[in-house]
């Protein structure tokens, strides 16, 4: 159950000194959502049913296996209402995906369409059924709308490339390969070494999959390239994408350690100083991380963006003049995404995420009303959390290579606070 305080999905939200009325983008369009599952799940079936008649035996499984998963993984970020179903930024992106279409007839027959989605990573994917996902947080980094143009360009280049299903189908074949077998038997027959020569072959199937992945990444930089040259937007901007894309990796900003005392600081909680004693991780050994001894560079799905720069950066052609299908509408995105954000990840229950993300906007907006609800709203779930003996699922462990120092004394310091405490913070950001 949801703890909603907002009695309207208006919420009064402040941006550049004006006072507004924010409405985050339609979260209750059941009817949409549903004829999604059921379109999607009908091609769903049209695909097992050509696997089973394509494949037999364990290959014909295994291969029907992987696409259940992961259509089921897709069907559980629906149930989560992570896609967007809003007219009004679903018909922003069919214009994006027309001027592609339109411009490039080999395209025509192909039934293709996009959706925003309310994750919080940085991303895009195609699905493989011609159906794109594009997570509004990518807006984040991206100047322009041709920049969205050639994210969905790459990615239809992924459907048309049929890259899913060459990824699934060729690495589930070759596992059941009567040259694998062998390898395996050869393996279980060894006297010595039998974890080594384990090992390597587990490492060369990895390897080879990571490898395609990597490879299947510059083919669709290439024909995406080739479509969204067709189109009216500036194919410089592609390259501006892809400088882009290699800072996604890398924290914006982070939040202050003063804010802690601002923010947690209320009428009936004062700020403790237990809250902020740190476990000190210097000392730890994380060797035992990489007991595996992988090759880090061999395991990335996606190729350096410096690398894919130079392959694409012959090809760019004349510039042209920027172009939009509604500038407006792009400009209005790029104002609300960290407020929609942070709201997306409150709606899809991502609490602990919103909370810091919400913490770090309010040093830019402390008075606005909006951030407020939003921190209530989220301290008040992870009280419930806690209650419950659940709070790990929103606030993880801490890991230093993972997280960032922001992140890190974010983490430790709501591990810190105690149910009663987190209660009376919820309880008194509500009442304000």
């Amino acid at each position: 159950m949801k703890y909603y305080f907002f009695t309207t999905l208006s919420i009064l939200l402040f941006i550049s000194g004006h006072a507004q009325n924010y409405t985050p983008f339609d979260t209750t369009s059941f009817s949409k959502r549903k004829l999604f599952i059921e379109e999607f799940s009908n091609r769903h079936k049209l695909k097992i049913k050509e696997i089973k008649k394509a494949y037999s035996g364990n290959t014909s499984k295994e291969i029907q296996e992987s696409y259940s998963n992961q259509f089921e993984y897709i069907k559980r970020k629906i149930d989560k209402k992570e896609l967007y179903f809003d007219d009004k930024i679903q018909s922003y992106i069919d214009k994006i995906v027309t001027e592609i279409i339109s411009n490039n007839p080999v395209l025509a027959d192909k039934k293709i369409q996009a959706y925003f989605s309310r994750n919080s990573e940085p991303n895009a994917f195609s699905i493989g059924d011609g159906t794109i996902i594009f997570n509004l947080e990518l807006l984040k980094y991206l100047n322009d709308e041709a920049e969205i143009g050639f994210v969905l360009s790459h990615e239809i280049a992924h459907y048309v490339l049929n890259h899913r299903d060459t990824s699934i189908q060729k690495s589930i074949i070759a596992q059941n390969s009567d040259e694998n077998k062998k390898a395996e038997k050869e393996i279980r027959k060894s006297k010595y070494n039998k974890q080594t020569k384990s090992d390597a072959l587990v490492k060369k199937y990895v390897y080879d999959g990571k490898y395609k992945s990597r490879y299947h990444e510059f083919q669709a930089d290439s024909l995406g390239l080739v479509f969204y040259k067709n189109t009216n937007y500036n194919s410089a901007s592609s390259i501006d994408l892809l400088k882009h894309l290699s800072k996604t990796d890398t924290e914006r900003d982070s939040l202050s350690r003063k804010s802690y005392v601002k923010n947690f600081t209320t009428k009936n909680q004062p700020f403790l100083k237990d809250w902020i004693v740190m476990e000190d991780f210097s000392k730890y050994n994380y060797s035992k991380d990489h007991i595996f001894n992988w090759n880090i560079d061999s395991l990335k799905t996606h190729p350096n963006c410096d690398e894919r720069i130079e392959r694409i950066s012959s090809k760019i052609g004349t510039k042209k003049k920027d172009f939009y299908t509604d500038k407006i509408l792009f400009t209005d995105l790029k104002k609300r995404i960290e407020y929609e954000q942070i709201y997306n990840d409150y709606y899809i229950e991502n609490y602990g995420e919103s909370l810091y993300n919400c913490l770090k906007q309010k040093e830019k907006d402390p008075k606005n009303i909006f951030l407020n609800k939003i921190i209530a709203a989220n301290l008040e779930a992870l009280a419930k959390a806690k209650k419950e003996m659940r709070i790990n699922t929103y606030i993880p462990s801490i890991n230093p290579k993972a997280h960032t120092k922001s992140q890190q004394y974010y983490y430790g310091f709501m591990s810190n606070l105690t149910l009663s405490e987190l209660t009376q913070l919820a309880t008194d950001y509500k009442n304000l």
